[in-house]
């Protein structure tokens, strides 16, 4: 039986596989930021910085907005610990399905599994419900400045640089008892480590995003991980 170190092995050796055939590595590296949509400068007025840590609550659609042009542009990313996201939502956000890679469910392994893909991957995102301790963070963050990935969490994290929480949305696109929904407004809190406040930005965002994707589906490289 394939015990949970097999798998955090293969994990890795996926991992590594991606990286020589890509040439993702961090000391290749040179630009301090990632591309990131004109829109979402509202939120991070900086940019998606490499070597950041970003906590976005309440949207898994903002959060896969905010690495879609870095994909589209040639990032590779990593989805650690979240089953439930699917290849079309990921896709309908542009995301490029042929440099994304996720391990859905790392189970206690996690630490190792995130590093390996900080170690690998231009933007790491990290589930809400990880085995994740204060100190595995702290690590995590430090590995992710000396190697220039970028980490999404989807949820809290103590530390972020930024924190982007969702309090609210108005759809538009209905007349009167006819039409579509045709995208809605965010609202938006922003709180940054360096601030030291709290902004609420009104995002505009759009309903029907256009799916992007290659010519064969899946492309998703789905990664051994601990059960």
């Amino acid at each position: 039986m394939e015990t949970a170190e097999d798998r955090l092995a293969r994990a890795r050796a996926a991992l590594e596989g991606v990286q020589r055939r890509v040439g993702t590595t961090r000391d290749r590296w040179s630009a301090p930021t990632l591309p990131l949509a004109a829109v979402l400068d509202q939120l991070l007025p900086e940019g998606l910085r490499r070597g950041r840590v970003v906590a976005v609550e309440g949207s898994t659609a903002l959060l896969l907005s905010l690495v879609a042009a870095a994909s589209a542009a040639g990032s590779w990313t990593a989805v650690v610990g979240m089953p439930s996201l699917g290849v079309v939502a990921a896709a309908r956000r542009g995301l490029d399905l042929d440099r994304l890679a996720s391990v859905p469910h790392p189970g206690a392994q996690a630490p190792a599994v995130a590093g390996a893909c900080v170690d690998g991957m231009d933007v790491v995102v990290l589930g809400p419900r990880l085995a994740l301790s204060d100190a595995d963070r702290r690590r995590l963050a430090s590995r992710a400045r000396e190697r220039g990935a970028v980490i999404l969490s989807a949820g809290p994290w103590p530390g972020a640089h930024v924190s982007l929480a969702v309090t609210g949305s108005r759809w538009h696109g209905l007349g009167a008892g006819d039409g579509r929904l045709r995208g809605r407004d965010l609202m938006v809190e922003v709180r940054g480590r360096q601030s030291g406040g709290t902004r609420l930005v009104t995002l505009p965002f759009d309903a029907d995003a256009p799916a992007r994707r290659p010519a064969q589906m899946p492309a998703v490289q789905v990664l051994g991980g601990a059960a």
